[in-house]
């Protein structure tokens, strides 16, 4: 993996693909961003099993929906797309990754999910918080557990009632023009899906 900062975040969204974090919590890290928190995003994977796109072109709609948002810092892990799991070598990874961020906040998909790269990204990066923190976890970095985990609910087939909500009001037309800027994956779309 690559390490674009070394700058520590307030909140970190971690998701397994570039437009993921925007999905899922675009509008959050906007009013985060705007409230004076320092925000980041790493995406676990570059999204090279995609049907649309490359992930050259990918990078380059993160960058830019990153800076609509405000994000100070962003990240790619490197994982290998459609391949994500909670192995000990992408824990390791995700570990690295978390003391190099070193965020108060994490916000990760949530545990259920028709994609598997969400749904195994959720408990991969739920195991890397709390392993990031063990002093004798053989990963690089200082050891650094992150405060609070949130899990994402953005779009969901079953009912899944949310413990609190996220006002982004007067930040969704920001968060929708990050998502804009992932053409490769939406322009000329007729149907949403996970």
């Amino acid at each position: 993996p690559t390490y674009l900062t070394t700058m520590t975040v307030d909140l970190l969204v971690i998701a397994p693909h570039p437009d993921d974090a925007e999905l899922l919590a675009g509008g959050t890290l906007a009013k985060a961003a705007d409230q004076g928190h320092r925000t980041g995003i790493l995406d676990l994977t570059r999204g090279e099993l995609g049907s649309r796109g490359s992930p050259e072109l990918r990078a380059t709609e993160a960058a830019a929906a990153s800076a609509i948002l405000g994000v100070s810092a962003r990240a790619n892990a490197g994982l290998p797309d459609g391949q994500v799991t909670n192995s000990d070598t992408m824990r390791r990874v995700v570990v690295e990754q978390l003391r190099q961020f070193r965020p108060r906040v994490v916000i990760l998909p949530y545990i259920v999910g028709r994609h598997p790269d969400h749904r195994l990204a959720s408990v991969l990066v739920r195991d890397a918080c709390f392993l990031s923190g063990l002093r004798n976890y053989p990963a690089n970095g200082e050891p650094f557990k992150p405060f609070k985990l949130c899990y994402a609910l953005a779009y969901r087939e079953d009912p899944v009632t949310p413990t609190f909500i996220v006002d982004i009001s007067a930040t969704f037309e920001r968060k929708l023009a990050a998502i804009g800027c992932y053409a490769s994956q939406f322009a000329g779309t007729t149907q949403a899906g996970e």
